[in-house]
């Protein structure tokens, strides 16, 4: 072999780009140990390194969900729903607590679309950092759980050390990274306790402007005890971090 094929080799294997992950893919590989990073600058570049296409994934697939309300949602107002059409609408109603009582068809599908939005990956990186002591947690290394998410059936995940006595309540477990972070969205589009947030997004929208993590994470007053200090923190996170500069969506 010449020394100008080798050096061709050499330089054709530089320029190749590794591998693109399918969005199918994304999450759902081990999350890293992140206690082994030499210093918190490496930590939480790799936290965030990780994290951000799992959010953007499951973004993706909320935006295509917002596709087909407003399909839905035109199709209602034209009087052309088709009776699947509805089908699929309540069936979304019923998975983001939508009463379908008193409201008509054009009605749900303009409710689903207030619920059935995108959080900006700022809010979510900064929560899953504050929540899961950047990956570090116990429940984030055994069950995946970056957002401190509880259940409440026997055996659904992980019984907190210092849980009170007669508290019934478990740390969920997931079986992915990518189910943690799709579970904690739809937690917040759909809980009756961040119904300000969602009015905090929808208001933006309506107005054209930016929906960002600082805005929304105005309605996080009852993500935690904590209240007020906890939004404070929340949004001194994604400052301090710099997080709304890499795209909030």
């Amino acid at each position: 072999m010449t020394l100008a094929t080798i050096l061709f080799v050499a330089l054709s294997g530089l320029l190749k780009q590794p591998a693109e992950r399918k969005v199918s893919e994304v999450g759902r590989q081990d999350l890293p140990d992140f206690r082994t990073f030499p210093t918190t600058e490496a930590k939480k570049a790799n936290f965030f390194g990780f994290l951000r296409p799992v959010v953007r994934a499951e973004n993706s697939a909320i935006r295509r969900t917002r596709e087909r309300l407003a399909d839905r949602l035109a199709a209602a107002r034209d009087g052309e729903l088709s009776a699947e059409q509805w089908a699929w609408l309540r069936q979304k109603a019923e998975r983001y607590r939508v009463d379908l009582a008193e409201r008509d068809r054009v009605e749900v599908a303009e409710t689903l679309l207030r619920k059935v939005d995108v959080v900006p990956v700022s809010l979510v990186l900064a929560q899953a950092a504050k929540e899961s002591a950047w990956g570090t947690s116990r429940f984030a290394r055994q069950g995946n759980n970056l957002f401190g998410e509880w259940c409440f059936a026997e055996g659904c995940g992980m019984v907190p050390a210092r849980r009170e006595a007669g508290k019934r309540h478990e740390v969920e477990a997931f079986a992915t990274v990518r189910a943690s972070v799709a579970s904690y969205l739809h937690n917040l589009n759909s809980h009756p306790r961040y119904r300000q947030l969602r009015d905090i997004r929808a208001r933006l929208r309506a107005e054209g402007k930016p929906v960002t993590g600082l805005a929304l994470a105005g309605g996080l007053q009852h993500y935690s005890e904590q209240g007020e200090k906890y939004v404070s923190e929340v949004r001194a996170m994604i400052r301090h971090n710099n997080l709304g500069q890499a795209g909030e969506s």
